[in-house]
């Protein structure tokens, strides 16, 4: 594979030359991996946070706000190591948001809330959350934000509001129904 300078890969961005863009990727994507599967990511994480940094890096170029003071790889490796903590960060945000609405919503039924200790409910609740598909991890994401249902079938693509309501209540059981269905929560909750 041939190799370029900084000033072509600049330059390449700049223009959004495919060479260079596929440079990146071919360059870049096993050293960004590695970092995002060492912080709780996946592949799929990676591609989105390398395609986010490219995206940022170019928005920079073509405003002239690009400072390089340091190799062209220092710089790329930091900004998606950024992107990545920024996203870890929101997560752990979206998920202490979400795991708190189930919770409250169970307390009146089993008391769980005020059971167990706070850590065992997160990192389970979060692998299962993490286990859903992306449309309903962006559409309970939606809902916990306090989106309108209006604006949220609209994000989503649904027909009506009635559709995007039907939909997070799907999502939510099928979470519910995970999380009651692992020995841990059964350990931590006792038979039901």
């Amino acid at each position: 594979m041939r190799q370029y300078n900084d000033l072509e890969i600049i330059q390449g961005i700049r223009v959004k030359d495919n060479k260079i863009l596929n440079y990146l990727y071919d360059m870049y994507f096993g050293m960004i991996y590695e970092m995002v599967s060492k912080n709780s990511g996946g592949e799929d994480d990676a591609r989105d946070t390398l395609q986010e940094a490219i995206l940022l890096t170019y928005k920079k170029i073509r405003d002239g706000s690009l400072e390089l003071n340091t190799t062209f790889t220092s710089y790329f490796f930091t900004v998606c190591w950024h992107i990545w903590m920024r996203e870890l960060r929101n997560r752990k945000t979206e998920l202490n948001n979400l795991m708190e609405y189930y919770y409250l919503e169970q307390a009146t039924d089993s008391g769980l809330s005020h059971q167990y200790e706070h850590q065992r409910k997160y990192r389970l609740y979060q692998e299962h959350f993490q286990m859903l598909g992306k449309d309903c991890q962006k559409l309970l994401r939606l809902f916990l934000k306090k989106y309108p249902l209006k604006e949220i079938a609209r994000e989503m693509g649904y027909k009506s509001e009635k559709a995007a309501k039907k939909k997070k209540y799907i999502c939510k059981e099928r979470l519910v129904k995970s999380i009651k269905n692992d020995k841990r929560f059964k350990d931590y909750h006792g038979k039901r």
